[in-house]
């Protein structure tokens, strides 16, 4: 007998399921495809393997749970279709994801619609609880408000930039991220000397950089994402315009530097995650993660996925499937030591502000300071 396309696929995505026994099934919806798929396979790994380890331990009170992948393409279109699936055909007790922050603005209303928790990586700040009050959504690392603030303290007291540039993406993660950016650094009595933007999938930053130049910046702040931020640290090299360079979370992972092994040698971030952190309970995941993995090194985001289903676990265990009881556990309750240090939701809706600032040395990231 041949099984339908439809069938088989159905098959390959559903992960972690039990032989005998009941099950519960929880949604992951990532990017595979489109802008940012090149962060898509390590939340899905992450994920998969903090509920290979859940199941392994007896799972949810003998219950095994049970993992659909959805592709969403980093497209808020695709995000509100495949999540509409899963919550209302598929009948998951909660969603993890989008990654992306503009597909998160568009559909966590559904989550809330259907009373189910939506736990997502996305860190723009513009969906923090205090601007979206939504009771079901929630974010599994620092937002980049905490970050942004963060870069700019360190570019100015310790890198000495006085006349920064800016290069930005076009997205809610960039603009959100430039937003905070321009709040933060005339609280230091430093004027921004030029903002210049690269649109995701542009190949060339050349004339945003001599623009910079031209207004005489002495530091470049990265605000774009991982394939552009290669371009622009491609080109300035090329140009050979010699200033420090600091950028947020998305300069700060493979993403980018397998995009830029050389040019990014002495680049800044403020990162989410390092897997060179000492702390024993991020080694104990990078172990793990590798082990499972055929030697593969995690990266940000995800650690936060694998800490999310960890939160998930313990909520589940406690209060059972209802989503409403899941999310004000989740929200007033839920207190667990992950991969990212004690996680506890705040008035944010952020499960942790864990940060830490690295430099690349053209092989590992070497941390400077770890903030909290």
């Amino acid at each position: 007998m041949k099984l339908s396309k439809v069938l088989v696929v159905a098959i390959v995505l559903l992960i972690g399921v039990a032989a005998f026994g009941a099950t519960i099934k929880v949604a992951l919806v990532a990017p595979f495809t489109g802008l940012g798929s090149i962060l898509g396979d390590y939340i899905k790994m992450g994920a998969q393997l903090a509920l290979e380890e859940i199941n392994a331990a007896g799972g949810i009170n003998g219950d095994m749970l049970e993992m659909i992948v959805y592709d969403d393409a980093a497209n808020p279109s695709t995000a509100s279709s495949v999540i509409r699936r899963a919550l209302f055909q598929d009948n998951v007790v909660a969603v993890f994801g989008p990654n992306m922050s503009s597909a998160v603005i568009g559909v966590h209303p559904l989550a809330q619609q259907a009373k189910v928790p939506m736990l997502v990586g996305a860190t723009s700040p513009s969906f923090r609880y205090s601007v979206i009050p939504n009771d079901f959504l929630f974010r599994l690392r620092a937002d980049d408000k905490v970050k942004v603030i963060q870069l700019v303290k360190y570019a100015v007291e310790v890198l000495g930039i006085e006349k920064p540039g800016i290069v930005y993406g076009s997205t809610d993660y960039c603009l959100a991220g430039l937003d905070v950016a321009k709040e933060e650094f005339p609280k230091y009595g430093i004027e921004i000397v030029a903002m210049e933007q690269i649109k995701e999938g542009d190949k060339d930053a050349t004339g945003q950089l001599l623009k910079l130049k031209n207004a005489g910046f002495d530091g470049l702040i990265g605000l774009t994402h991982e394939s552009e931020a290669a371009v622009t640290v491609n080109q300035l090299r090329q140009l050979q315009i010699d200033v420090p360079i600091i950028g947020f979370s998305a300069w700060g992972v493979p993403a980018f530097t397998d995009l830029a092994p050389e040019a990014a040698i002495g680049v800044y971030s403020v990162q989410g995650f390092n897997p060179v952190d000492p702390d024993p309970a991020v080694q104990a995941f990078v172990e793990a993660y590798k082990a499972r993995w055929d030697g593969k090194e995690p990266s940000d985001p995800g650690q936060a996925y694998y800490d999310g289903m960890y939160l998930l676990a313990d909520a589940l265990r406690n209060v059972g499937t209802d989503g409403t009881k899941l999310a004000q556990y989740l929200a007033n309750e839920a207190n667990i030591v992950g991969v990212q240090g004690e996680l506890k939701c705040d008035e944010h809706h952020n499960f942790t502000n864990v940060c830490l600032i690295s430099q690349f040395d053209g092989k590992d990231w070497q941390i400077i300071n770890k903030l909290y």
